[in-house]
């Protein structure tokens, strides 16, 4: 079976996977609140979640175990008690816990939802201006809504030397935003709506970001 070298993190109750260790947008995000069981296997990981599941290789056997502890510890909020590390390390996972505790305890007020640097104020129109004035270095953006409402997605792809513009809905709620696509989809963020597009097109869409834009 082939692996791919990838770097994770731990966000809370996200285990986050990036292409390299400076990146700050991540491959994919998985929901650990949907975890199941994690269980060490032959020499790798194995995250058993509701409908999916992902098998993870580590450089050695010190590290997959701190990975279960750690994946452990953010589902469940408490320390699994068959770890076999060093007393550094179930330190390390005492603080973990400590902070995630203080972090879900910590009562979050409104705010304004964060936007990726993909998100551009215009209007369809102007978007549709934007991507093909930057044609090459970029040709996905977010936007808000028509009417006001929620936020779209703008992408433009050439085929056989024709433009193909295309507009997606996302619709706001409670949890997240829901990708109004044949089968729905649902983001926790507008970063992971960005990424569901750049997966699903297996790369061919890539965001513009603000530096790489042109003036309208």
């Amino acid at each position: 079976q082939g692996y791919r070298r990838v770097w994770a993190g731990l966000l809370g109750l996200k285990l986050a996977f990036y292409t390299g260790p400076q990146d700050h947008e991540p491959l994919e995000l998985l929901d650990l609140g949907e975890l199941v069981t994690v269980q060490a296997e032959g020499g790798v990981l194995v995250l058993k979640l509701r409908g999916q599941e992902v098998t993870m290789k580590t450089e050695s056997w010190e590290k997959q175990e701190m990975w279960r502890g750690f994946i452990l510890t953010m589902a469940k909020m408490k320390i699994p008690q068959d770890l076999a590390l060093l007393p550094g390390h179930n330190f390390q996972l005492l603080q973990a816990l400590r902070e995630e505790q203080e972090h879900r305890d910590t009562p979050v007020s409104p705010t304004t939802p964060v936007v990726p640097s993909c998100f551009f104020q215009v209007t369809r129109a102007e978007a549709e201006r934007l991507l093909e004035q930057s044609a090459g270095r970029g040709n996905l953006l977010l936007r808000p809504g028509g009417h006001g409402q929620g936020v779209s997605v703008t992408t433009r792809q050439e085929l056989d030397g024709t433009a193909l513009l295309r507009h997606y809905r996302v619709k706001r709620e409670d949890q997240g935003y829901v990708i109004d696509v044949e089968t729905p989809h649902r983001c926790s963020s507008l970063a992971e709506v960005a990424q569901f597009f750049v997966r699903r097109s297996k790369g061919r869409l890539q965001p513009l970001e603000p530096e790489y834009s042109a003036q309208l």
